[in-house]
């Protein structure tokens, strides 16, 4: 029910909009307007906005909460409890969310195994989980109300501004930005794949920015061009740190026509598939977060002038300052800018990278399907990883460069092996050879550009759903 819910409410983007511009002003929170496609938020009652504070001593049922509709009774019990002196999160869900989603309870642990702070949820599920549009007028209003909350704080209990981190997914990080435009001077907003639709191309006042706290990082993983049930994230850098996992757009792991998996998952009873089908890319962004709050491996990302760059290995290493790490530690980094990294597709998604060129044979015909390579190295093996993230053409002499991922630890590569898939039925390999051949493969991690080794095809050739094993490095 859920995803036909979701189905249903984005199709209202794309086709509906609020005849006339409206205003609504609201005591203690100022006017809101609409813009002709968003309308103005619903009442505070009814978005029915509530804050949870959670702590060391409980960190798996909240130690106060509070509906902020009804602040002037509640307020001063929670602020009693809230202890100004340590770090203050807030993890504000997404549209269709909630604040006891499995995503919010995994990210209240982390953060409270991390370290001793205050985390406040912020729970609107009432107003998001309505048409798309209203749910976005809501999210202004919510801002507003949590802003209201930290400004009390602030003025009442010393909290300190800069101490504050919002951590917003979706929707939430855009409300984020929302709370950031009316508090000057928030420390840190980590936006995780920040919601595209009905944002696009808005003035910053009404959307995430950098100008909205002192570090703004964020984690884009679906920013392809909106359609129905793809695109939901922004592509375009918002903040101080803008980071694109595996270009930012569709994710290792994630099925590349979703709409054919949630049908299918639908046809056979299951709801959940046909979600997680639909929002698999945009919801990744939050299981990168939350697996860098306290995981030894770090996910680096690399500078680059884009996406497509960084996948034909043009930007390998690090600067003289490093790589940044995305995610929980991005503000420990002094640089700026865009940066591009490779993961593994399933967790853990921290990934060893590695640069691999296939050249393929100049007795090869033209064929057209994808690759496929396991890497055997001193310590065991990989997962097989895609090569390149959809079909494409290899023809004679052709050059192929890309950067793949693996999260497994496999040592010095000492072999791998090449796996050869066509399309069924597609109209590409009709007139196409059933065959690839290949006269070698270079390969090397991402972190060391001149460590680099040959394998020898030796013009072999790999049929449909067959392989190849390169490891000799003689006579290519």
């Amino acid at each position: 029910m859920l995803t036909l819910v979701f189905v249903c409410c984005v199709v209202f983007v794309t086709g509906r909009g609020v005849t006339s511009p409206q205003t609504e002003c609201l005591p203690e929170f100022g006017c809101f307007i609409s813009d002709g496609i968003v309308p103005v938020p619903q009442q505070p009652a009814v978005v029915d906005t509530h804050l949870k504070l959670f702590t060391r001593s409980s960190p798996h049922s909240p130690r106060t909460s509070f509906a902020v509709d009804q602040f002037d009774s509640h307020i001063n019990k929670f602020a009693s409890l809230l202890d100004t002196t340590k770090d203050t999160k807030v993890i504000v869900h997404g549209y269709i969310g909630s604040g006891s989603m499995p995503w919010v309870v995994q990210i209240t642990s982390e953060l409270l195994l991390k370290g001793d702070f205050n985390v406040i949820v912020v729970d609107w599920q009432t107003g998001s989980q309505q048409e798309y549009n209203l749910a976005v007028g809501n999210s202004y209003l919510v801002g507003a109300e949590v802003a209201k909350v930290l400004t009390y704080l602030h003025d009442n209990r010393t909290l300190d501004y800069v101490r504050v981190h919002i951590i917003g997914h979706s929707l939430g990080g855009q409300i984020a930005g929302h709370i950031g435009y009316r508090i000057k001077g928030i420390g840190r907003i980590s936006g995780l794949d920040p919601a595209e639709p009905d944002f696009r191309d808005k003035d910053t006042s009404r959307r995430l920015d950098q100008s909205d706290a002192t570090f703004v990082d964020i984690i884009h993983t679906d920013g392809s061009k909106f359609k129905l049930l793809s695109g939901y994230g922004f592509l375009a850098p918002m903040g101080h740190v803008d980071f694109y996992p595996n270009g930012g757009q569709h994710q290792p792991g994630c099925d590349e026509k979703p709409i054919i998996s949630a049908i299918d998952s639908i046809l056979h009873g299951s709801i959940g598939g046909a979600t997680r089908s639909v929002t698999c890319s945009h919801n990744r962004a939050v299981d990168l977060y939350i697996e860098s709050i306290n995981s030894a491996c770090r996910f680096y990302g690399h500078t680059c002038s884009s996406a497509s760059k960084f996948d034909d290995g043009s930007c390998m290493g690090c600067s003289v300052g490093g790589c940044p790490v995305m995610g929980y530690d991005s503000n420990q980094t002094s640089q700026r800018g865009s940066f591009y990294l490779s993961t593994a597709g399933s967790a853990p998604f921290c990934a060893r990278e590695y640069y691999v060129e296939i050249h393929v044979s100049h007795l090869a015909s033209t064929s057209y399907g994808e690759l496929l390579v396991t890497l055997t190295g001193m310590n065991g093996g990989s997962e097989e990883i895609k090569f390149s993230p959809r079909n494409e053409y290899f023809r004679r002499d052709q050059v192929e460069k890309h950067v793949i991922g693996t999260n497994t630890d496999i040592g010095h590569v000492k072999s791998l092996r090449v796996k050869y898939v066509e399309p069924s039925h597609n109209h590409h390999t009709s007139h196409t050879a059933h065959e690839i051949r290949l006269h070698s493969v270079i390969m090397g991690s991402t972190e060391r550009s001149n460590d680099r080794v040959k394998f020898c095809g030796h013009e072999n050739g790999i049929h449909p759903d067959g392989s190849l094993t390169l490891s000799s490095s003689l006579n290519c």
